[in-house]
């Protein structure tokens, strides 16, 4: 007698269409467009030499914070003389990521900058609209501070240059979105900035040469460097 095979049930080929295949391909292709649409609105950061002129009270460069492009913030927490930088810590923590440490850098060689090496700098620490007002308060401070220490330990900066502030939740960026991340930053501050820029030297004029009299054409004289 001969025995049949016996035939084990297998999943219907059905699924695996190339129209299923291809369906799966858009979606996956749909997923990766919609995380990239929504990363972060602060990977942006400023150049060096925008952070620079951002601090330096005779820079005429126009300052705009490319982080924020198409976002409305309130006027006050725009400070004349000063700049935000994205400072990520560890999740309910002062320890500085990796990518802190690296932004810190890029901080350290604008505050290096000879246009602004005399000046001091206020390291201001913020937090989100989320928690309590004052842990938020004491965490933005020593977050500030671990900064500093960075800066300090790291490049040298001299410790009497740098002062550390936390303010917690007191002054959100955007504050209609309190738990936005772009609330989470860190802001160096030129305290001087108003006195320095009210004690620059205004432009000189350019002053108006008066008419030749009439007479004999003199030969042009040979232009020379300043100072020769």
């Amino acid at each position: 007698m001969t025995k049949r095979p016996i035939s084990l049930p297998t999943r219907s080929s059905k699924a695996y269409t190339p129209r299923t295949a291809a369906k799966c391909a858009y979606l996956l292709l749909c997923s990766l467009s919609l995380a990239i649409s929504t990363a972060p609105a602060f990977a942006e950061e400023l150049s060096h030499d925008e952070m620079v002129c951002a601090l330096d009270p005779e820079c005429s460069m126009p300052f705009s914070d490319r982080r924020l492009r198409g976002i409305t913030t309130t006027a006050s927490v725009r400070t004349p003389g000063s700049f935000d930088r994205t400072i990520n810590f560890e999740f309910n923590s002062v320890e500085l990521t990796a990518q802190a440490r690296s932004e810190l850098d890029k901080v350290a060689a604008a505050l290096k900058d000879p246009s602004i090496a005399k000046y001091p700098i206020i390291i201001a620490g913020h937090t989100d609209g989320v928690g309590g007002a004052e842990y938020n308060q004491r965490l933005s401070a020593r977050r500030a501070e671990s900064a500093r220490q960075y800066l300090i330990a790291q490049h040298g900066i001299d410790p009497h240059r740098l002062t550390a502030k936390g303010y917690g939740k007191a002054r959100l960026l955007l504050p209609n979105e309190p738990a936005s991340e772009l609330n989470r930053r860190v802001q160096f501050q030129n305290p001087n900035f108003h006195t320095a820029a009210a004690a620059a030297p205004a432009p000189r004029p350019v002053a108006s040469s008066p008419a030749p009299a009439a007479g004999p054409v003199q030969p042009t004289p040979t232009p020379q460097a300043d100072g020769l």
